[in-house]
C-alpha cells in the first residue's frame, strides 16, 4: 500500500512539531474529551479561528493544535470519543493540566457519560487538574426533545468538584455560533496559570 505525499508530509510536520514542543519550557497542555459527535473538533477549530464545518468527520485517535499566547505555548489535544479509541487516548494524557470535557446538551446519553470520562481521567492522570465541562450545541437546544438543562450541568460540576478535590466548572457553548468558545479556553487557561 502506497501512502500519498501529503500523508508523509503530515507525519514529518507532526514529528517536527512534537520535537519542538518538547523543548519549549513554558507550555500548557489541554485535552478535549467526550463522546463522539459532541463537537470537540468544532470547538477546537472555532478557537483556532477556523471556520465551522457542517459535515461530520470522526477524529481518528487524536488531532492537535498549537497556539502561542504571549510567552506561553498552548497545545490542545482533541481525542477521539469512541470507546475503541481508549487505548490510543491513554498515550495523550501524560502532562495534561486542563481538561475540557464536552457533552451535547441535546444528548442526555453524552451528559450521563461524563462520569465515564471522569473515571478515564482518574485512571490516566494523577496530577492536579483543572476541569471544565462544556455543554455544547446550545444553538440546537430549543429543538431538543429532552435537553440537559444548565441547572443539571452546574449540579454535576459541583458534585464532581467535591468528589475530585479540584476545580470543575461548567459553561454552555456553541461551536456553530462561537458562543462562549473563547471564554471557555480563556477561563481554563487562566485557572491553569493560577494553579500552576
Amino acid at each position: 500500500m502506497r501512502l500519498n505525499k501529503n500523508y508523509h508530509q503530515y507525519i514529518k510536520d507532526t514529528v517536527y512539531m512534537l520535537t519542538w514542543l518538547s523543548k519549549v519550557s513554558n507550555k500548557t497542555k489541554i485535552v478535549l474529551i467526550g463522546d463522539s459527535r459532541v463537537g470537540k473538533t468544532s470547538l477546537r477549530r472555532q478557537y483556532m479561528g477556523d471556520s465551522f464545518r457542517g459535515t461530520y468527520s470522526a477524529t481518528m485517535g487524536a488531532e492537535f493544535s498549537v497556539k502561542k499566547l504571549k510567552d506561553n505555548i498552548i497545545t490542545i489535544y482533541d481525542l477521539a470519543g469512541d470507546p475503541k479509541s481508549k487505548i490510543f487516548r491513554m498515550q495523550y494524557y501524560p502532562g495534561t493540566q486542563g481538561v475540557l470535557m464536552v457533552f451535547d446538551v441535546n444528548s442526555r446519553n453524552s451528559f450521563e457519560n461524563i462520569r465515564v470520562w471522569i473515571d478515564e481521567i482518574r485512571e490516566n492522570i494523577k496530577s492536579q487538574l483543572v476541569i471544565f465541562i462544556l455543554g455544547n450545541k446550545i444553538d440546537l437546544f430549543d429543538n431538543s426533545l429532552d435537553p440537559v438543562t444548565e441547572v443539571e450541568a452546574y449540579k454535576l460540576s459541583k458534585e464532581l468538584e467535591e468528589e475530585l478535590g479540584c476545580s470543575v466548572s461548567y459553561l454552555s457553548t456553541s461551536a456553530l455560533t462561537g458562543h462562549n468558545v473563547d471564554v471557555a479556553f480563556s477561563k481554563i487557561l487562566a485557572e491553569i496559570q493560577f494553579r500552576y
